[in-house]
């Protein structure tokens, strides 16, 4: 079922499994990382503390959210499950502040969003000019993150990224955007 995945991220191992589901395929794969950091799965034990992280920074979307990963700067991927949504893979940028609907399921963004749009939902040519500059890459639990976060006026550029605690940096940039908020 995530064939294209799996070839776009050259898993030559895994390629071999029959991963027929959501599920299956976060079991198969917690914890993974794909693309020389470019985006990793969670680990089934850290899903829980991600969504608590998570619903801080963004509270609309509570007990309807189910987060399987998130990309080098943090950025959190999630599925809403509701009679509206269905499934439908939502981006939330801490970095940003925003909230982005990739809009498709969860094996469309696998198979195809990732593959076809992988700028777009991963900022894969941001990430190749990071690693260049850097020679850093992103290791589980940590992620490439902004110095000044853009909804405080950072600017989009390599100068404004450092390597940080990912948890760590959720927290902080959560905390800023509640005080804005209620300013």
């Amino acid at each position: 079922m995530f064939q294209k995945f799996f070839k776009y991220f050259d898993v030559k191992e895994q390629a071999m499994l029959n991963i027929e589901s959501y599920k299956e395929f976060l079991n198969a794969f917690s914890g993974e990382q794909f693309g020389n950091g470019l985006f990793t799965i969670f680990r089934e034990d850290d899903i829980d503390v991600w969504h608590k992280n998570v619903i801080d920074s963004f509270s609309m979307f509570g007990e309807s959210l189910s987060l399987f990963g998130h990309d080098w700067q943090g950025n959190c991927f999630g599925i809403i499950q509701d009679e509206k949504k269905s499934d439908e893979v939502i981006l939330f940028e801490v970095g940003t502040g925003e909230v982005l609907s990739m809009g498709c399921s969860f094996e469309d963004f696998i198979n195809n969003e990732i593959r076809i749009n992988s700028d777009a939902c991963l900022a894969s040519q941001f990430y190749k000019k990071w690693l260049k500059n850097s020679g850093s890459t992103s290791k589980y639990g940590r992620c490439i993150g902004y110095k000044v976060p853009l909804f405080m006026g950072g600017e989009d550029n390599i100068t404004n990224l450092e390597e940080s605690d990912m948890d760590v940096y959720w927290s902080v940039l959560s905390q800023l955007a509640r005080k804005l908020e209620s300013k």
